[in-house]
């Protein structure tokens, strides 16, 4: 009788644990796919203003936006593989005595992976130095820094319209 009991407690913790591991895991993929839905509006939006702000005709639009979306699909694979291998670099640094071995590969991908991204970015200036004329690309310039400080400006005023209302949460 005490064996079964024993047994019965062992298996309930064991399925407890799979079942908040499932979880866990389950949210992981939301908050990556939320991440990704919102890349992309960005990137859709982004194309958009910029059409409009440097007057593209349809054959540059033709050629820059399918270039673009692919590079930026690209980038967010990279940004995400980037993120993994930041988890990994803290999981390494927290343990007590860490391996430094795991952590000199996990910073040399994280340096390979930073240059793929300034390659993609090289590979997008390159395709846009060849579909914009010296006008359109100045005003590209303008255009980036604009909208991702605006960007920026949003993102932070809902930072802090999120924890205002967390912090009336607790009250």
């Amino acid at each position: 009788m005490k064996t079964k009991s024993i047994l019965a407690l062992f298996l309930s913790v064991i399925i407890l644990c799979a079942s908040i591991y499932a979880e866990v895991q389950q949210e992981t993929q939301v908050q990556e796919r939320i991440r990704r839905v919102t890349r992309e509006n960005i990137t859709t939006l982004m194309l958009i203003r910029m059409t409009r702000f440097l007057e593209l005709n349809e054959e540059q639009t033709a050629k820059i936006y399918p270039f673009f979306t692919r590079i930026e699909k690209e980038k967010m694979q990279i940004n995400q593989q980037l993120r993994k291998q930041m988890r990994e670099l803290r999981l390494a640094l927290s343990e007590e005595d860490p391996d430094t071995e795991r952590i000199r590969t996990t910073i040399q991908a994280l340096k390979e992976l930073r240059d793929a991204l300034k390659s993609k970015d090289a590979e997008l200036e390159k395709h846009l130095e060849e579909n914009l004329t010296v006008v359109q690309q100045g005003k590209y310039l303008v255009f980036v820094a604009a909208f991702f400080n605006e960007l920026r400006r949003q993102l932070d005023r809902a930072r802090m319209m999120r924890e205002r209302a967390g912090q009336k949460k607790k009250r």
